[in-house]
């Protein structure tokens, strides 16, 4: 079978992990980079890489895949803040994006912008462990089982602290509205 007959394949296993990659991106940049870079951008390139290093993926369980993106969306995040660090020391013109580039409007980045501010300064306010359980949850892809062993509590108590945090979250979101 040709490396070609896989292709549909692969872009749908990485298009099934688009948008909570995207999630884990938005998320985890800073906001420093956020205002110069957007992460679908980053989210493109780690994309890309992923199908450039596809043959050194190994699978060890359901939740492999999303973990192997995570750690190569990690990477691109650092590139990109090494890279902006290095243009400030430079003292070039800061780095901003072509609005036509991105196929987003300014005002449509400008609004998505002051909602990822609100969500991450929302997840800051989250007492530790809540944003710590979000976080490995549903940004790295970690599963239950490995994430209550991670924060040493139990699943049935990793799940509620879950809860909890989706419900603080919300109401915080609705309180900056």
């Amino acid at each position: 079978m040709s490396e070609t007959t896989h292709l549909p394949a692969i872009e749908t296993l990485l298009e099934s992990h688009r948008g909570r990659l995207l999630a884990f991106l938005r998320l985890s940049m800073s906001a420093t980079l956020a205002r110069r870079v957007a992460p679908e951008d980053i989210l493109q390139e780690t994309l890309l890489e992923a199908t450039r290093k596809l043959d050194r993926f190994e699978l060890r369980d359901a939740s492999s895949f999303y973990a192997w993106l995570v750690a190569i969306a990690r990477f691109k995040l650092a590139e990109a803040e090494r890279a902006l660090r290095a243009h400030k020391r430079a003292r070039e013109e800061p780095l901003e994006l072509d609005p036509a580039q991105s196929g987003t409007s300014p005002s449509a980045g400008a609004m998505r912008a002051e909602r990822d501010g609100r969500l991450r300064a929302a997840l800051d306010e989250l007492p530790s462990a809540q944003s710590e359980a979000l976080r490995l949850r549903y940004l790295e892809g970690v599963s239950l089982a490995e994430a209550a062993a991670r924060m040493q509590r139990s699943e049935a108590a990793l799940k509620a602290l879950v809860t909890r945090a989706f419900a603080t979250l919300a109401s915080r979101l609705a309180e900056s509205r």
